[in-house]
């Protein structure tokens, strides 16, 4: 199946002028939190398809949300930042768009330590040509910020992204067609269905993974749950979310998929994600196979249920409780569930450091070590 085809700039849809408002706002925490840390460390940030760094419709494409939040957050904290100079590298293997992005770049008042440049091929060949000339954030702890957002199912193998993750401090955001992977799934040898499927998971798992006969919809969550398992099969890949970008008609657009090694990134991510206004024309959903609950941040009564199947009749740390909230519900951690279960009387004992004395219904980090949870259920 051939990349969707565009003009040199293109109509945004709101689900794509929202998406570069959560990019937006991930990268301007992104960039405070590793610049007034990271002694001396230069910062990356890779935008794997760029695109013209704006559309007809909107003045403000990836490329350009990255270099305002990179300066923005070496403005605001230039007293404090101890970290070397952000580099912003964009790639995009239309020579046209770069050519628009180029004269959007001269017109962008760049800070002196904010240093921006363009690589016209494509993402794998843009990524070799980036860390031959910066190697740091490929093989040290230097921070490393991949935006991979490709025009269609194809261009961004796996191996590529596991590349990138192999680095310690690197984290990726990617647009995963899982409309378009279902579609080469679904059309066999017409679309090179092996040779395409095998480079975009890495392996052939997706032979006894994807299910030619399900519902759409279901196979669409299948090829996200592989993807997902994917990325977590990588060493150091703890953190892994996504959540659906949703058209005017409800229909799927695609997945976002943010993996990290880090916790806190996943956080901040989340909390960008909460920024974004889920009314109008797009919604984040829950992506889980064969399912499709709308995001509550107020309401964890679904997600604390689920919790609450998978750790019955159990003792969890709130490590695991913690890990756990990350990568399978909206939230950052686990206290809004834990309370509505406790309260539901689903909770056997509040396991605390040294017997410190907790108040019901609260689940302090620094005091709850573990928590038993019932064997039954709600109407047990």
């Amino acid at each position: 199946m051939p990349p969707k085809q565009f003009d040199t700039v293109w109509k945004a849809e709101p689900h794509t002028i929202a998406k570069i408002a959560l990019l937006s706002a991930y990268l301007k925490a992104w960039f405070s939190i590793l610049g007034t840390k990271r002694q001396s460390q230069e910062i990356l940030y890779v935008d794997g398809f760029a695109g013209p760094g704006e559309y007809s419709n909107h003045p403000t494409g990836s490329p350009m949300a990255a270099l305002d939040a990179a300066q923005s957050a070496l403005i605001s904290h230039i007293a404090r930042w101890k970290a070397g100079d952000v580099f912003c590298a964009f790639v995009d293997e239309d020579p046209a768009r770069i050519k628009n992005l180029q004269g959007k770049l001269t017109a962008f008042k760049t800070h002196p330590r904010v240093h921006p440049s363009t690589h016209a091929m494509t993402f794998v060949d843009g990524l070799a040509a980036i860390k031959a000339a910066r190697p740091r954030p490929f093989t040290r702890t230097d921070p490393l910020f991949v935006f991979i957002d490709p025009f269609g199912a194809t261009g961004a193998p796996f191996t590529a992204v596991a590349e990138i993750l192999r680095s310690p401090s690197s984290e990726v955001l990617i647009n995963l067609d899982a409309d378009g992977i279902a579609r080469i799934f679904r059309a066999g040898d017409n679309a090179k269905r092996d040779i395409l499927l095998t480079e975009i998971f890495g392996d052939t798992s997706w032979q006894t993974s994807l299910s030619f006969d399900a519902e759409f919809g279901v196979l669409c969550r299948q090829v996200l749950d592989l993807y997902k398992r994917r990325l977590r099969s990588l060493p150091g890949i703890g953190y892994v979310f996504a959540f659906e970008m949703r058209g005017k008609t409800d229909s799927l657009n695609y997945f976002l998929v943010f993996a990290s090694g880090h916790p806190l990134g996943l956080e901040k991510m989340k909390e960008a994600m909460k920024s974004i206004d889920q009314s109008g024309a797009y919604s984040f959903c829950d992506a889980n196979v064969g399912q499709s609950l709308l995001f509550r941040y107020d309401d964890p009564t679904a997600f604390a249920t689920r919790l609450f199947d998978c750790h019955k009749a159990k003792r969890a740390s709130y490590s695991e409780l913690r890990d756990y909230a990350l990568n399978e519900t909206p939230f950052s951690n686990p206290k809004k569930m834990l309370v509505w279960l406790e309260k539901n009387e689903l909770i056997e004992k509040v396991e605390t450091f040294l017997g410190k004395s907790r108040k019901k219904g609260t689940f302090p980090e620094d005091t709850v070590v573990a928590v038993v949870f019932k064997p039954g259920g709600l109407h047990a």
